[in-house]
């Protein structure tokens, strides 16, 4: 096991600080077919703050090769990422003018989905850069062009220097172990009015939500737009626009120029009223108070989950997100607590959830399997409402839907 780092991804200072440490967990998507005898590793999980730049941070990586060649998360799976995914792509090419011919690339673009927006609305030349081979596969099959391999500084000098109009990373820039090598490639891919569109999971949602279980091995960075900025600048990038989005629990949507774009000097309300609540929340004493936070609730929840165990009331789980192993393993629900999960996606059905053991089945099956009156956890809570309107035959039958992050201990 290589040595915990010692300095910022961002910025290389060794100002940083623990925030909050979760000890050794498994990878989160370490998922493993049921029935097969498998000891998961385990890695530290420990979230660090660079007093330099702000960036939150995993101070330990666990390599690209062992958690994106081959994973299980699909892009398609939920109606409400395909509608996002819908009406930011139709900003994005009314506010730049995309045109037909134009490159569109999407780093780490998963199965093809939000790229399959561009073409539903007559974008021709897309091109997705998918490390993992199965998922890959899945894009080459949905008409997707699509280069199976990790992007880079590399992948720039492939036939795609300075001709991309428009670059796309949703839900994976603060995946890239090769960080800085991916901003290279991104500068010299991009046209010079090319516009970089990033989607992160937002860590002032996170904080102030106490969403921890966004914290797990393949998030190797939070961000802020103050941190986000601090990393770009050095390469000439300018977040000119920029707003807050409810998908995934709290995001940003980032959009940057180069700094001789004229888009740079004119920054969007929206950015600007963005910033400012940023300003308000992410204190020093907000981001050190997270760690209490995160425990005094996990005390809260597990006492109520105690109750249901005491009163022979039977638990399950719907949704098999990666987040949802930190929860898991955090607070010890295990397979002897939580007898089933409930999954949509087929590339998990039929596996076990790491560290903890819990079969996930077929969401199909769930009415068949939950009995009356049992409770529901929704571990991918950030598709909550879509969930719950897709089972109200269980919600007649008296059963209890969980939503594990919200101001109280909320029951649908």
């Amino acid at each position: 096991m290589e040595d915990i780092r010692t300095t910022c991804r961002s910025c290389n200072s060794k100002n940083l600080e623990t925030i909050i440490d979760f000890g050794n967990q498994p990878w989160c998507n370490d998922f493993h077919p049921i029935n097969d005898i498998y000891k998961v590793n385990k890695y530290p999980l420990t979230l660090v703050y660079c007093h330099d730049c702000t960036l939150l941070q995993l101070n330990y990586t666990v390599k690209k090769e062992v958690m994106f060649l081959n994973h299980t998360y699909v892009s398609g799976t939920t109606n409400t990422l395909k509608q996002h995914f819908y009406n930011v792509v139709k900003e994005n090419i009314a506010q730049f003018n995309i045109q037909p011919d134009d490159i569109i690339m999407d780093i780490g673009g998963n199965d093809g989905t939000k790229l399959l927006q561009y073409k539903s609305l007559g974008m021709k030349n897309t091109v997705n850069v998918e490390s993992a081979t199965n998922i890959a596969d899945i894009s080459k099959t949905n008409g997707i062009k699509t280069i199976n391999t990790f992007f880079n500084e590399t992948i720039s000098m492939k036939g795609y220097e300075k001709n991309v109009k428009l670059m796309l990373a949703s839900g994976v820039f603060f995946h890239l172990e090769e960080l800085h090598g991916v901003i290279k490639g991104i500068k010299n891919s991009l046209k010079d009015d090319g516009i970089f569109v990033v989607e992160f999971m937002y860590a002032k949602s996170m904080i102030k939500n106490v969403a921890f279980d966004g914290i797990y091995h393949e998030h190797l960075c939070y961000y802020t737009l103050k941190s986000l900025e601090a990393l770009m600048k050095p390469y000439g990038f300018v977040v000119f626009d920029a707003y807050e989005s409810p998908i995934h629990g709290g995001s940003v949507i980032a959009k940057l120029c180069f700094e001789h774009n004229p888009l740079a000097t004119i920054k969007t309300e929206r950015y600007h009223e963005t910033v400012t609540f940023e300003n308000l929340y992410m204190s020093y004493e907000n981001i050190k108070g997270f760690a209490n936070k995160v425990k005094a609730q996990k005390e809260e929840f597990m006492k109520q989950i105690q109750f249901y165990i005491d009163k022979g009331i039977n638990i399950y789980a719907f949704g098999a997100p990666a987040k949802g192993n930190t929860l898991l393993n955090y607070y010890g629900l295990n397979s002897s607590i939580i007898k089933y999960i409930f999954e949509k996606n087929q590339l998990k059905v039929g596996l076990y959830t790491p560290g903890t053991n819990i079969p996930i089945v077929n969401e199909n099956e769930a009415e068949r399997l939950i009995p009356n009156d049992s409770i529901v956890l929704t571990l991918a809570w950030n598709f909550f409402d879509e969930i719950v309107n897709n089972n109200s035959n269980l919600l007649n039958k008296g059963i209890k839907f969980i939503k594990p992050f919200s101001t109280k201990f909320e029951i649908i």
